[in-house]
């Protein structure tokens, strides 16, 4: 009776160690998969950190690309995220709190990286406008550039017609050999031999727009081998050349026609037969040639 007893009470206690060994695996296996989820959960997680780490990180690049005067800010604010997100990258075993304290700081980056970003935008708003705004400084600039050259070159091409408006001319150059009678009166000839002196006449012609005064002229008469008659002195013509001239003569300029005679005597050597060509200048400017032929004479007539 009690061996019987006894063995009904084996058989309960096995079924019951049994039922406790299944409960035992069926919890591990369930508290199992519930670690598996909650791991890879907080990977997950581990992995979303990294990735707004590095996309702030590239947004910072971008910012300290347009090199404002934020770029030492922006820089240091990078270092740090970058410190931030390799320290998450280092960390192997990911727990809630550790995650919770990323995340908290990261807000805070988040915040001063929205702040230092908007003020680079506007900083680059400012920039672009004081670009365009120089921009159009520079192409008004411009204008008034190219129009003071046009108003430059127009008031240099209104004074050279001023000054070639202005110039005196000459109508024409009368030459005449002169021969010196006994009585001291001139005849004229055309004898080398017998020429005393040379008159030279021009008629100054007419011109309102050139200024009234005292002008001066000068004669150039040269022998047929070149050299200056009775050379006086040099004048500095238009063109800078020095001139050697044989006579000068003030003019008192009124506006009007005026005839001026100029006499050149022999003072030197007796003149001899060739072509003598003449020149005027009136205030260093050539106004007209001429010309006088003289031959031998004969038979000393």
């Amino acid at each position: 009776m009690e061996e019987k007893t006894s063995n009904k009470n084996n058989r309960i206690l096995l079924i019951a160690l049994t039922a406790l060994l299944f409960l035992l695996i069926g919890y591990t296996f369930y508290m199992s998969k519930d670690h598996k989820e909650a791991v890879k959960y907080l990977q997950d997680e581990k992995e979303q950190i990294i990735a707004n780490l590095t996309a702030m990180e590239e947004k910072y690049d971008i910012a300290i690309a347009k090199n404002t005067s934020l770029t030492d800010s922006l820089t240091i604010e990078k270092a740090k995220i970058v410190a931030l997100k390799d320290s998450v990258m280092s960390v192997s075993q990911a727990n809630a709190a550790v995650l919770r304290r990323y995340k908290n700081q990261i807000a805070g980056l988040e915040a001063i990286n929205s702040r230092l970003l908007d003020e680079v935008d506007s900083l680059k708003m400012v920039s672009n406008v004081l670009i365009d705004e120089k921009d159009s400084l520079s192409g008004q600039l411009q204008i008034q550039t190219t129009t003071n050259e046009e108003l430059s070159t127009a008031n240099k091409d209104l004074a050279r017609k001023v000054e070639i408006g202005s110039a005196l001319n000459i109508k024409e150059v009368n030459v005449t050999a002169l021969n010196k009678r006994s009585n001291g009166k001139y005849a004229e000839t055309t004898k080398a031999q017998k020429t005393d002196a040379i008159k030279i006449q021009f008629r100054l012609m007419e011109n309102e727009i050139a200024t009234p005064g005292d002008k001066q002229a000068y004669v150039v008469l040269q022998k047929p081998n070149g050299s200056v008659v009775n050379a006086k002195g040099t004048v500095t013509i238009k063109d800078g050349t020095e001139v050697k001239y044989t006579d000068e003569t003030t003019i008192n300029y009124a506006n009007a026609e005026l005839d001026v005679v100029m006499l050149v005597e022999n003072t030197g050597s007796q003149f001899e037969k060739g072509t003598y060509p003449i020149k005027v200048y009136v205030e260093g400017k050539l106004a007209g040639v001429s010309k006088l032929v003289l031959t031998d004479s004969f038979l000393g007539l």
